[in-house]
């Protein structure tokens, strides 16, 4: 079991308005495809969500990363087994 890390005021937020944006972008796109919202609007909120969601999926490996002693650096690509090219 991980240790809990706290997380920023400002984290929290974005973590909350990617879910929002996660749930409301398939019923903006259906608004869209009928014509009732212009389709730039439905193509914003999806960049909108996946940038945060993006933002905030990152920083919370990083923190993790970091309470479980491990550095922000990628692990190091495993060696080759005995008998390989």
């Amino acid at each position: 079991m991980s240790t809990p890390v706290p997380r920023p005021a400002w984290l929290k937020v974005t973590s909350l308005l990617a879910a929002a944006g996660a749930i409301a972008w398939p019923v903006l796109a259906m608004l869209g495809i009928i014509g009732a919202l212009p389709a730039q609007v439905v193509l914003n909120v999806g960049i909108v969500t996946a940038m945060l969601a993006y933002i905030s999926i990152r920083k919370i490996r990083h923190d993790r990363a970091i309470a479980l002693g491990g550095s922000d650096q990628a692990d190091p690509p495993e060696a080759p087994p005995d008998g390989a090219p």
